[in-house]
């Protein structure tokens, strides 16, 4: 998978806040590195890494109204010769710039919110709690009972909390929208489909690239702070343009399909960044050798390009398009164990998905050696060669 600089986007993130509030490029790139230099000189002060980008906007959003006090201060000449009334009356004209500041920030990044909402629910919000329309004239316009207006209303509340909470979490802490500890993990809607009984909860930055998803019974271990124990665990540009779990989920089994799947022949697949044919190894890759040996895995790795990637069976199969329909029709599935047999000769490995709505399942023969499909088989309509 295709890696990025976290300390790139971490400061290009910065520049882009702080341009926010000076509309000066310039000066931006110099409070981006002003709140740069306060984090390194406080590191110790942050204990959660994971809550560094909403630690990082606060500081920024300090720096940033530090600059307008001071931008504000420079035009205030002869201040120290002032009286008592004068000079109150400045402190009042300063506090009112730092609150118009923050006013004007805040509503930008409603707005941004706002934007990522569905059409429908937008609609009523707007016109509830900006226009301030009765909900009964709401109703009226719309053709909608008041009951669907009032339901429309929740779900579009829901749904503004979870965009501030996730793809806006970052901003949202740094203004004071939702505490600190809102912005880490949220339930997602998908089910987990490896166990099928909790819903899987997830941390994504599509601006930083990153996804990660972990279901709380079978893929996390309370106090361990380590990707491997994670269900989904993906950084790069190709998350950047997304804004919601089930796509960038997506677009992660796109890649692992492509990659171990439709280019990989006889056991080996071209680097994505180089083209260089890679082995695909079997086991646990050696830069996470104290995981211990785990002969169910598989990666390919390049240093010098920069890629590293390990896949299980589980990930294998749930990315191949056949069972991403039996996922389809059967949201609520566990992965079935893998299990070791023998294929024309050759070893091969039978993995799968069974409904926990119904007796459905899909199974899927693949040669141990190459990853090859072999056969595929289940419900009506997921049947192919992958």
């Amino acid at each position: 998978m295709q890696t990025v600089d976290p300390a790139v986007v971490e400061r290009e993130r910065l520049v882009r806040f702080c341009a926010g509030y000076t509309a000066d490029p310039v000066v931006a790139e110099d409070l981006a590195q002003r709140t740069l230099l306060v984090a390194w000189r406080h590191e110790q002060q942050l204990r959660d890494p994971q809550a560094r980008p909403a630690w990082l906007f606060t500081i920024a959003r300090r720096e940033c109204q530090s600059w307008a006090r001071e931008q504000a201060g420079a035009r205030l000449v002869g201040l120290e010769t002032l009286d008592e009334g004068e000079h109150a009356g400045l402190l009042a004209d300063r506090f009112d710039l730092e609150l118009e500041v923050a006013r004007d920030d805040l509503a930008r990044l409603l707005d941004r919110a706002m934007a990522l909402l569905p059409p429908h629910l937008r609609e009523v919000l707007v016109r509830r709690y900006i226009e301030e329309s009765p909900q009964a004239q709401i109703a009226a316009q719309l053709g909608l009972s008041e009951g669907a207006i009032e339901a429309r209303l929740h779900r579009g509340k829901l749904a503004l909390k979870r965009v501030l909470a996730t793809e806006l979490c970052d901003e949202s802490v740094a203004l004071g929208l939702i505490s600190p500890a809102a912005a880490g993990w949220v339930e997602t809607r998908v089910w987990c489909p490896g166990c099928g009984g909790r819903k899987l909860e997830g941390w994504f930055r599509p601006a930083l690239g990153r996804l990660y998803l972990r279901c709380p019974a079978c893929s996390y271990v309370e106090g361990e702070d380590d990707s491997d124990t994670h269900f989904i665990h993906a950084e790069g540009k190709y998350l950047q343009n997304l804004h919601s779990y089930k796509p960038a989920m997506s677009r992660v089994l796109d890649g692992i399909h492509e990659m171990y799947r439709v280019q990989a022949r006889g056991g080996a697949t071209p680097c994505p960044q180089c083209g260089q044919w890679l082995r695909i190894a079997r086991g646990t890759p050696p830069w996470h050798a104290d995981r211990g040996e785990d002969d169910g895995s598989v990666y390919v790795g390049h240093p010098g390009c920069g890629v590293f990637d390990w896949e299980s069976w589980h990930a294998l199969t749930w990315s191949l398009p056949a069972v991403r329909r039996f996922w389809s029709a059967h949201p609520r599935m566990r992965f079935l164990a893998p299990r070791e047999v023998e294929h024309a000769g050759s070893r091969a490995v039978v993995t799968g998905f069974a409904s926990l709505t119904g007796a459905d399942r899909v199974e899927v023969v693949s040669l141990r050696d190459t990853l090859e499909v072999v056969h595929i088989a289940g419900t009506t309509g997921t049947a192919g060669d992958g």
